[in-house]
């Protein structure tokens, strides 16, 4: 159900292959701190000549105070090829708000990084070119500038703690979370909530956090012969302070503790294969008997087929259009908008149509769902899935005032329908099928705690909370798993069953 990522979206940022050069990089370099005083056109002279061609454009930011000459914004730089551009911002503006306008502004060029320095000779310009390569050697990836920490052992040994708070935190080995000498692909900027982050010098932090919680690599090239205290990075015991709570609260959002719009990132591919055998992805697998014929409707990239040829089940994929994502497990594909009448080259052969977390998503979920008896064996079934609205989380949410839509989980928000279970049947029933048997789901740890579901703390607490789940399903029940069989056959689906 998901959208290609160019779709979603809406500019012409691109993102390098790997193996991508120095060449073929467009990459805008944004100046930060430049107060007017120091010779702009000295500093953007020590640039490698050889970075000319490849450099679209460098933006110096600046305090709204800041006088430039008239004319000064669009001009190439002496004899060399650099566009150079001033940005203004709409008020006195902390340094969080300058980077957001930054990359407000980067998002609408054709760039495919983000360069971001200071502007006063802190981060040596002649640097870049080494910057260049890294990036061209991973072009996925975040990169940080770090500093080698070569003085005030004070502010050493603070940054080394502050850094170990994050790395235990985070899960990363970082070695220096501080310095302010950065590069960013525009396709992940893209993709993260930039906008709601601090207005405050934190920011830098909240986009590290943000990349994570997005899975973007984060490098680090130790090429600034500086240390703690010197400008170059964010050192004070304030700023550790609130760096750590930054990354406290990604763990509790991912926990669903709280609801941070910070880290509602956009994974543009929303669905994977949950492992857990509480889950309702293993849960459908289990009820599918070896050898079947399945049609998995919204299919997504096919993450079904995969478990299910080890069972010697062959899987029919309809969905709408994902790429080039597919699994080579699906037996056959048909690309087609669930929102029409089925329209499919198939007759009654199926003995399983599965519906995993699709309904939802459906306006005309009726008509779907009596298109799919065309399809189903006279003794055939029906699987279907669908997330749990009155999910006890969910009330108490409700009961202090906060329902939020995200980009996975219950509150989707490419929901168009939410089920309790009594609608979720009544819904089926209406679509002329008898449900014989449901099942529910657990809360999905693995996705809560980014675990691969194998952890043996992990499926035992998730086994505990799905005997509580079975016991009152109205009020734990994650998803509720409906296997139904037709109770009435139309006319056109007896005529094709009769092909």
């Amino acid at each position: 159900m998901s959208e290609n990522e160019q779709e979603r979206a809406g500019g012409s940022a691109r993102t390098p292959a790997p193996g991508t050069t120095v060449a073929s990089l467009r990459v805008g370099v944004f100046l930060f701190g430049w107060d007017g005083r120091a010779d702009l056109s000295r500093l953007i002279a020590r640039i490698p000549v050889e970075l000319d061609h490849h450099i679209a454009e460098i933006v110096v930011m600046l305090g709204r105070s800041c006088p430039v000459e008239p004319g000064s914004s669009g001009r190439i730089v002496g004899e060399r090829h650099l566009e150079l551009r001033f940005h203004h911002p709409p008020r006195d503006s902390a340094l969080g708000e300058v980077r957001r306008a930054a990359f407000e502004y980067a998002l609408t060029r054709p760039l495919d990084h983000v360069v971001v320095m200071s502007g006063t000779g802190i981060h040596p310009p002649e640097l870049l070119g080494a910057v260049f390569e890294q990036i061209a050697a991973s072009p996925r990836h975040a990169l940080l500038v770090t500093r080698r920490l070569l003085e005030r052992p004070g502010a050493g040994a603070r940054h080394r703690f502050f850094t170990a708070l994050q790395n235990r935190i985070l899960g990363l080995r970082m070695s220096d979370y501080h310095t302010s000498f950065r590069a960013y692909p525009t396709a992940a900027l893209r993709r993260i909530p930039f906008q709601l982050d601090s207005d405050a010098d934190l920011l830098d932090a909240e986009i590290l956090i943000q990349l994570r919680c997005l899975g973007v690599p984060i490098a680090e090239w130790p090429g600034l012969d500086a240390g703690p205290g010197d400008g170059s990075g964010h050192d004070s015991t304030a700023y550790g302070l609130a760096a750590g709570l930054a990354a406290i609260s990604l763990r509790l959002h991912q926990m669903h503790v709280t609801r941070d719009g910070r880290y509602l990132v956009d994974h543009d591919v929303h669905y994977t294969l949950k492992q857990s055998r509480t889950g309702s992805h293993m849960q459908i697998v289990s009820a599918i008997r070896e050898g079947s014929e399945v049609l998995d409707l919204g299919c997504s990239q096919g993450l079904l087929a995969r478990p299910l040829k080890q069972k010697r089940v062959r899987v029919t994929g309809v969905d709408r259009n994902v790429g080039d994502r597919l699994a080579e497990e699906l037996s056959e594909y048909h690309q087609q908008d669930l929102e029409q009448s089925l329209d499919l080259p198939l007759g009654r052969v199926f003995d399983y149509v599965v519906c995993a977390d699709v309904i939802e998503h459906v306006q005309n979920r009726t008509q779907l769902l009596r298109s799919a008896r065309r399809h189903l064996k006279q003794d055939g079934r029906l699987i279907i899935s669908t997330p749990n609205i009155a999910l006890w989380f969910y009330r108490l949410s409700l009961l202090i005032g906060r329902f939020e839509y995200g980009p996975r989980g219950v509150l989707d928000e490419t929901h168009v329908h939410l089920f309790t279970g009594a609608t979720f049947r009544r819904t089926v029933e209406r679509a002329g099928f008898q449900v014989v048997a449901q099942r529910v789901t657990a809360l999905p740890f693995e996705v809560v705690f980014q675990s691969t579901g194998r952890s043996r703390l992990l499926r035992s607490l998730a086994s505990a909370y799905h005997l509580i789940a079975r016991i009152w399903p109205s009020m734990f029940a994650y998803q509720f798993v409906l296997e139904a069989k037709i109770t009435t056959l139309d006319d056109e689906s007896v005529e094709q069953g009769a092909r």
